[in-house]
């Protein structure tokens, strides 16, 4: 029986400072801020807020009264932006996603009293920097969503322009699983980033394993299909960009613990399998935890993802039919067995499937 056994540790044992320089696993904020009238104001001070970690990072705005925060670690935030004279605002769910260069304009009004606003509207914000065409699979997405084998490569199809591509076989000893044609492209000339590192096999095939899925799910916070357009930091190859992001610990304490099983005990019989169904078992088990080692300042991620599988299947092939085997040859008449070919003839099985003349037959077997 051949044992499928696969197992992958996403040992992410991270150890965050909360700061980035990848822009391939960060992202951009920007904006600008004006007055009542639409007059800009210069230096104001822009305060952005990590609310997972606590991290803090300070702007000014400069004399056309713009900011930009680079290397923003995905998550939500709270920003808030004052001036001397103004009444503050503070935006308190800011999402921002990987890949993204968002824009969050603010407008202050003249202050009457010390008080301030706060925009607790969790708008959508619409990318207006960049012309990139991409789609974000967010956190909601991976965990609600039914993925068969938890391979979170399936979830790039539901992006309009892809489709999947089977590379090869399950026997090849490379390009294993499900590859995506982007806008019609080749399925190797995408590449698959996790924390802005290629994933690619040395054939540029998905990113599989022998088992035809890639395993994890657990431990990915969102990933990013970039479809065109994208710039130059996403290189090597000019197809679709799969930019994956783990999911790191926060100020709190989070986990989980998971255990999917399936089995061949409801399955139908194949058309081409015999009287019994192959075999067929899948254990996938996992859990994740993470949380501060100091808060606001240092933290930790483990996730562990295994898969157990027997999987039997229906095997066909072609072999001498019963007339052949006696040496009656469709074609040739009758000839004579060599006594010295004979113990070699007769291992091949008795065929038990259809004739396809020229004195072969169908054989079908069950393989684990």
């Amino acid at each position: 029986m051949l044992y499928l056994k696969k197992s992958l540790i996403l040992f992410a044992l991270i150890f965050c400072f909360a700061v980035s320089t990848n822009a391939q696993t960060t992202s951009t904020v920007t904006g600008i801020v004006t007055d009542a009238n639409g007059a800009v104001i210069v230096g104001a001070t822009l305060t952005a807020k990590h609310i997972e970690t606590g991290l803090t990072r300070t702007f000014t705005t400069d004399d056309e009264g713009r900011f930009t925060f680079i290397g923003m670690p995905v998550g939500r935030y709270e920003i808030q932006a004052e001036k001397q004279g103004f009444q503050p605002v503070v935006r308190d769910s800011v999402n921002v996603t990987v890949g993204e260069e968002a824009t969050v304009d603010f407008e202050l009004q003249v202050a009457v009293i010390n008080d301030s606003v706060t925009i607790t509207d969790d708008t959508a914000i619409v990318n207006t920097q960049t012309p990139e065409l991409s789609y974000l699979v967010n956190e909601r997405a991976i965990r609600d969503l039914p993925l068969n084998g938890r391979n979170y490569t399936d979830l790039i199809y539901l992006q309009p322009g892809t489709l999947a591509y089977t590379h090869r076989d399950t026997g090849s000893v490379v390009a294993h699983g499900v590859g995506a044609s982007i806008n019609g492209q080749d399925p190797r000339s995408n590449v698959y980033l996790l924390d802005g590192t290629p994933q690619n096999d040395f054939t540029n095939g998905p990113a599989g394993s022998a088992a035809g899925t890639s395993l994890g799910v657990e431990s990915i916070r969102e990933f990013r299909v970039e479809v065109n357009s994208y710039s130059a930091e996403f290189g090597r190859n000019f197809g679709g960009q799969i930019n994956v992001i783990t999911k790191s610990g926060t100020n709190n304490y989070n986990g989980s613990l998971y255990w999917y099983h399936r089995n061949d005990n409801f399955d139908a019989r194949n058309f081409f399998d015999s009287a019994k169904k192959p075999e067929f078992k899948r254990n996938q088990f996992g859990g994740s935890i993470g949380g501060p080692i100091k808060q606001d300042k240092l933290f930790f991620f483990f996730g562990y993802e295994a898969l157990r599988e027997n999987l039997g299947r229906t095997i066909q092939t072609v072999v001498p039919d019963v007339n052949a085997r006696s040496g009656i040859l469709p074609m040739g008449g009758n000839v004579t067995v060599n006594p010295s070919v004979r113990p070699y003839l007769d291992q091949f099985p008795l065929p038990n499937g259809e004739n396809l003349g020229g004195g072969l037959a169908r054989y079908s077997f069950g393989f684990n």
